[in-house]
């Protein structure tokens, strides 16, 4: 393990409580201006200064080679043009290279388009390669073309709304576009846009790709400058990940001055890298330029590097990857280097070197001679490496924990106040990552909470702080297996309706209702919109107010009722809906019963409905099974196995894209895979979801 210093910062509170959810908070940076004046520019380009606003995608498309510079004489200074406007055949070019398509270029084809549709000669086979790879469509671009017979196709500016459908496409996302085709924009100038890009424009804001010129507008036609495209090719690498040469991405385990240690899961390995006045630093929720002092130790990282030195360092994150055991010191063992603790009734050894700190929860430093019997400790260690590293001791005294409860009135500037039942108000301050539990609602935030409305209970510390809000009286509820019968958009409420024909309402919007379609966040206006294409809906509501609303494609559940006269199944979802779906057309898989029908559906059987987007009824239906398998053969090369069950029959598995687990359920590696061990492999239908490493797995 590295040696500690000042720069090592597990973020701690009082007993522990962020080590206990692995999460933390990065240190807050130097101002910019103060970083800038000491280390210069911050990308090779003298016309990119360091405050310009795509100063940081610029940097890193040009380090991952996906864009170029200009340069007159071999001397002479580099420049970037970023306002310049880029040609439809340059983003194309662009495109390629992001998508690492510009390799399937034939430089030795004879290439010949439609006499109409002119691009440069050195961009004829990369046109080529976009259109046989689905960036372009060749039909479309050719018309495009022929509208225009005075202007050059290739060297024509790249509008916005035709760039926004070159990336879409590029990140396999047409699909995203064609169901948003006929959804209005969320700008003003919406009439202004082609019919023919509504969609990529829906799909590009949705994915975070794209925001308007000005807040309401989109400026559809205005030409895309090389600052903009670097722009949106940088922010669709969070949607479509690329690694480049030299791109690491890790968990940073020791830093200094002149130096970053990195941690690759991949290779399982760990590389230190120079850093000096010239790397880069960025973070993935800012534009603005960041400082060392933003990596956060055992926090996620993009390093690119060349020969030893990282040129460029993103964080990736504000979580550490630390878990914690809690228990009850027992004893050390000085010539075994071993500390016992007493976790959960059996005692269990913790390898101990002088390296490895011991706090308490002050942050002072002990020595192993202050632990004593009794004392509750809590060991922190990573949770990334295969084989995980003890990296703290932190022992603590259980402090007084107290509660008040009463109506939740209010909360600001870190405080909490209630309104007691004799009237009078009382304001608690809040600890560090204080805790809001609300039934229902998993990760609920302090903003979930309703003013005047939530009667609430406050877990205080020993030092009077709120390290948990837990709301008494919300019940939250879910509807699933339902369609919007009427929205009523001035008094802002929904009725709701079943395939019985059951009427739910009124149900009301808050201005805390959160929206999704498929599982990506969208706004109220863009889900009603969406209500003709697809009725499958669940609300989670409480009360009269409706917490979430979410269309969906399928529901997972156990069966508890089937009308084999009038087709319906019901499901109890895993949310605790009870889903009513028809399935009069619905395809059946059991991988048990190859020739199995709906007839052999029963009461019980845990299975996942497809559904039709138009109706509530099920396009298919499959039963899940869990079965236990001996590992007979492993190649790794092909994501292949072969397995046999306990009736001695050996039969061959594909693994590929298939979830590894560890016996306790977190995600584990295929290389963990053992000949002879055991495991439980999961079917949804005919397919392999997820297979589960069991002990004997585990331990070859």
């Amino acid at each position: 393990m590295p040696k500690q210093d000042a720069w090592k910062k597990i973020v701690t509170g009082a007993l522990a409580v962020t080590l206990v959810t692995g999460s933390g908070a990065a240190v807050l940076s130097k101002p910019v201006a103060t970083y800038a004046a000491a280390y210069g520019s911050y990308t090779p380009f003298t016309d990119v200064a360091w405050d310009y606003w795509a100063e940081k995608h610029i940097a890193k498309l040009y380090l991952q080679g996906v864009i170029n510079g200009y340069q007159t004489t071999l001397d002479g200074p580099v420049t970037f043009k970023p306002e310049n406007s880029v040609s439809q055949q340059e983003a194309v070019l662009m495109a390629l290279r992001f998508t690492k398509l510009d390799t399937k270029a034939d430089h030795n084809a004879l290439i010949v388009f439609d006499k109409s549709f002119k691009v440069g000669e050195f961009y004829k086979e990369y046109i080529e390669v976009a259109f046989s790879e689905g960036l372009l469509d060749r039909s479309e671009e050719y018309a495009l073309a022929a509208a225009e017979p005075d202007v050059d196709w290739g060297s024509k500016p790249a509008s916005r709304e035709w760039t926004t459908k070159l990336i879409v496409r590029a990140m396999g996302q047409a699909a995203i576009a064609n169901q948003l085709g006929s959804t209005e924009t969320r700008f003003d100038d919406d009439n202004s846009i082609d019919s023919l890009y509504r969609g990529y424009v829906n799909a590009a804001v949705q994915l975070g790709l794209v925001k308007g010129v000005t807040e309401t507008t989109f400026a559809p036609e205005l030409d895309v400058t090389r600052a903009s495209l670097a722009t949106l090719f940088s922010r669709a690498e969070s949607t479509f990940p690329v690694t480049f040469n030299g791109q690491i991405n890790g968990v940073v385990t020791d830093m200094t001055a002149s130096s970053l240690t990195v941690y690759n899961s991949e290779e399982d390995k760990e590389q230190t890298y120079a850093i000096d006045s010239a790397t880069l630093f960025y973070r993935f929720d800012s534009e603005s330029p960041a400082t060392m002092d933003d990596v956060l130790q055992y926090g996620d990282v993009t390093v690119f590097a060349k020969d030893g030195k990282a040129l460029y360092v993103e964080v990736q994150g504000t979580e550490q990857h630390t878990s914690s055991i809690t228990g009850t010191f027992i004893s050390y063992n000085e010539e075994d280097g071993v500390i016992y603790i007493l976790v959960d009734g059996k005692p269990v050894p913790l390898a101990y070197h002088e390296d490895l700190a011991i706090k308490d929860t002050d942050g002072n430093v002990l020595s192993i001679d202050d632990l004593k019997a009794t004392v509750s400790l809590t060991i922190v260690q990573d949770d990334f490496r295969e084989e995980p590293e003890a990296l703290e001791i932190i022992m603590a005294a259980k402090p007084a924990v107290t509660s008040i409860s009463g109506l939740f009135y209010a909360n600001a500037s870190k405080t909490v106040t209630l309104q007691m039942a004799d009237g009078s108000y009382v304001t608690k301050p809040l600890a560090t990552d204080a805790k809001v539990e609300i039934n229902g609602l998993p990760d609920a935030v302090l903003s979930d909470l309703i003013a005047e409305s939530d009667q609430v209970e406050l877990s205080l510390n020993n030092e009077d702080q709120i390290v948990k809000i837990k709301v008494l009286n919300r019940d939250l509820k879910v509807l699933a297996g339902v369609e919007i019968e009427h929205y009523n958009e001035e008094l802002n409420y929904i009725s709701l309706v079943d395939v019985d024909g059951n009427v739910y309402s009124p149900f009301y919007f808050t201005d805390k209702t959160k929206f999704s379609y498929f599982g990506n966040a969208m706004e109220k206006e863009a889900a009603m919109n969406l209500g003709a294409q697809n009725v499958n809906v669940v609300v989670k509501y409480s009360g009269k107010n409706i917490v979430s609303f979410d269309y969906v494609l399928e529901y997972t559940g156990v069966v508890s009722e089937i009308n084999m006269d009038a087709k319906m199944i019901t499901l109890q979802t895993r949310d605790g809906g009870s889903a009513k779906i028809s399935y009069a057309t619905s395809a059946y898989e059991d991988m048990l019963m190859p020739k199995a029908t709906i007839q052999n559906l029963k009461i019980g059987d845990t299975v996942t409905a497809n559904l039709n987007m138009k109706e509530l009824s099920a396009i298919n239906i499959r039963v899940h099974h869990t079965i236990q398998y001996q590992v007979v053969t492993i190649n790794l090369a092909d994501s292949k196995i072969n397995v046999k069950n306990a009736e001695g029959n050996v039969s061959a598995v594909s693994i590929q894209d298939v979830d590894i687990l560890n016996e306790d359920g977190t995600a584990g590696k295929a290389s963990s895979l053992k000949v002879g061990g055991s495991i439980e492999m999961t079917y949804n239908g005919n397919s392999v979801s997820s297979v589960k490493l069991l002990s004997s797995a585990s331990n070859g």
